[in-house]
């Protein structure tokens, strides 16, 4: 921080989970803070902390950016890919619990938009925002909707999650990060009402983009190991 006295705008990504996820949704920039999500939110929180203060104390030109899921091409997060993977071949897909919980995602393209947009923007110093498409979805519905962009039905195999305790090393079942037992729904109100920004990717949009770009990339024989997930099934008996 001590190096950015004289940058003309910082620009913090930050995330969602900063929120305290214990209360009711939907979250807006407004919603508590709090360390619901352990040293990762920790981490963001205290980072946000000192950006603002400098802002406040120093002037320096700061914004916070809260993404919350973040899908698209080149995703680090194996979460719709993960699905893709046992989709197209036929697997059936794990279900943890009652697959209820809702959750929201963003465009990586929208992200990056917003984030150039912010850029030298005056109106956005000194605040936050959340950043995410305006589309909400169960964990179930989002497996629906990447079968119906594939094209292919879908096998769903509920599962008490409590079950994972039983293995030595449980593996993935339900994305890398998808599996947590709260709702995570968020505003975006803001972004659209003070800057006039929004996202262009439904959630169909871009699970077919994601789609498309799997399949360019050779992606469908890629090797994955289901090995986890066999077993998981044998114990479940489906």
């Amino acid at each position: 921080v001590d190096a950015l006295p004289g940058a003309p705008h910082v620009v913090f990504v930050s995330t969602c989970r900063v929120y305290d996820h214990a209360l009711p949704i939907p979250y807006s920039e407004e919603t508590a803070r709090s360390f619901y999500w352990g040293d990762y939110a920790r981490h963001k929180i205290g980072g946000e902390d000192v950006l603002l203060e400098r802002f406040r104390t120093r002037g320096l030109p700061v914004t916070i950016v809260r993404p919350t899921h973040v899908m698209g091409p080149l995703n680090t997060r194996n979460n719709e890919t993960f699905f893709m993977d046992r989709i197209h071949r036929g697997r059936p897909v794990l279900v943890p619990g009652h697959g209820g919980w809702l959750r929201q995602f963003g465009h990586v393209e929208d992200l990056a938009e917003v984030m150039a947009a912010l850029l030298g923007d005056p109106r956005a110093h000194g605040q936050a925002y959340n950043v995410m498409g305006d589309d909400v979805v169960s964990q179930v519905g989002f497996v629906e909707l990447i079968a119906e962009v594939i094209g292919r039905p879908v096998t769903l195999r509920p599962f008490d999650p409590t079950l994972l305790k039983s293995f030595d090393k449980a593996g993935p079942v339900f994305g890398q990060n998808l599996v947590y037992d709260c709702h995570a729904v968020h505003t975006t109100t803001k972004l659209r009402n003070e800057l006039g920004l929004r996202p262009r990717y439904t959630l169909h949009a871009g699970l077919a983009q994601t789609w498309d770009w799997y399949r360019a990339q050779g992606l469908t024989e890629r090797p994955v190991d289901f090995s986890f997930e066999d077993r998981l099934l044998a114990k479940i008996g489906a």
